[in-house]
């Protein structure tokens, strides 16, 4: 059985992540996580959480992928302590030094972060002996390089399927913390990579030279996306156990459109039923999501690395969850402006329906000309909506995308 695995920001994306389809989902506590600003959980929220996965028969590794220094051990211990009073399934680590204290102080299977740059298989066969259950793939590895890497291990090997990705060896970045002070590898990364640079020749530093290959400015760090959906079959071919989806600090709204897209996809290729036909829906699906252009990473070969802007592609806007629904009347719990119009309904499966709201009424059943964020409206409905479906308004996929659907395909 090959493992679907969602990002978990927070509760509420842990939820909806296992409801829409996840096999396990990844998450942090507020320290030694690689995304300090994911909002994360606190100790009560990741009870909560493990709670809640378990009871759904699902998954929950917490990560502990920070680099991190002498001064942070002590913390370290003391989560350790409460991790062995509530153990995940799970620790994604980073660091040999907190390898070594996890290793020896919990029976915890544990998981080498992508940002260990395990990229062969006899580095994995050697972290076998500290209790290492599962390899999190580099990222610079192709498809031929993970068959040769399955070949020769019995270790788990995880791999990233889609999701924003770094210009850096694994991640391993230091521009972040060179202009801003904050470390991409303790977990607050800027982006840096992803601004606007110049070239300035040292004896002429008041010349500063654009690089003019687009009006825009010149982005040589900016990396593509990765969208992996297309060639999952060679995922399966290889070996793999988990297929990751990134996107901690991604909306709810992502981590459930794509969650269910990749679930339906996998779903089907298990079943052995014909997969290439769905792509161009698939494909569809994923670019409702917010993103930059896509690409295969490195798994075909050499990436697509630099675009003509940092910015991402944004087709849809999520409007709202629908948190109950009966006698012709859907609630709506509203994360965006709502207006008369034509949106999507879009529910587990990758089950998408079209609606047209004509009216809007509070709680009181007063009409509504809008529905503002954070507050709760009812719309008509001609049929039942499942509990948890999101309610979005999307415009036509412009050319730029369509382009890019065709490169990918």
């Amino acid at each position: 059985m090959i493992e679907l695995l969602s990002p978990g920001g927070n509760l509420e994306k842990i939820k909806f992540a296992i409801h829409y389809g996840a096999d396990a989902v990844y998450c942090a506590l507020k320290k030694f996580g690689l995304r300090s600003q994911a909002g994360n959980l606190s100790k009560d929220d990741y009870i909560e959480a493990l709670n809640f996965v378990h009871e759904n028969d699902k998954k929950l590794y917490l990560t502990l992928n920070a680099y991190l220094f002498d001064k942070d051990f002590n913390q370290l211990f003391k989560i350790v302590d409460f991790l062995n009073k509530y153990p995940p399934d799970g620790v994604i680590i980073s660091d040999f030094g907190v390898l070594s204290v996890v290793s020896k102080n919990t029976d915890i299977p544990i998981h080498i972060s992508t940002q260990a740059n395990i990229t062969n298989s006899y580095a994995a066969n050697m972290l076998g002996s500290f209790n290492v259950k599962r390899i999190v793939l580099a990222r610079e590895l192709t498809l031929d390089d993970i068959k040769k890497f399955k070949e020769n291990t019995n270790i788990e090997i995880e791999a990233f399927v889609h999701g924003a990705m770094c210009m850096s060896y694994s991640g391993r970045c230091f521009i972040s913390a060179y202009l801003t002070g904050r470390s991409a590898n303790r977990g607050d990364c800027t982006q840096s990579c992803r601004w606007k640079y110049t070239v300035v020749e040292h004896k002429r530093p008041d010349m500063p030279i654009d690089v003019e290959e687009h009006l825009e400015g010149t982005f040589i760090f900016n990396s593509y996306d990765m969208c992996a959906l297309p060639i999952l079959p060679q995922f399966i071919e290889n070996g793999i156990s988990s297929l990751k989806i990134e996107g901690r600090m991604k909306s709810l709204y992502y981590v459930s459109v794509v969650t269910s897209v990749y679930r339906d996809a996998l779903d089907t290729l298990m079943r052995g039923e014909s997969f290439k036909p769905k792509i161009p829906y698939y494909m569809k699906e994923l670019s409702k999501v917010s993103h930059r252009p896509y690409s295969f990473g490195f798994y075909l070969g050499q990436p697509k690395q630099h675009m003509k802007s940092s910015g991402y592609i944004k087709n849809c806007n999520f409007c709202g969850v629908i948190t109950d629904c009966s006698d012709g009347y859907a609630k709506v719990q509203v994360r965006g402006k709502i207006e008369y119009g034509e949106y999507e309904i879009v529910s587990p499966a990758s089950k998408i329906k079209k609606i047209y709201i004509n009216a809007l009424f509070d709680e009181e059943g007063k009409i509504k000309k809008y529905g503002n964020p954070n507050e709760f409206v009812y719309i008509r409905v001609s049929r039942e909506i499942e509990k948890l479906s999101l309610l979005r308004k999307c415009s036509e996929s412009n050319s730029r995308e369509l382009e890019i659907q065709k490169a990918v395909l």
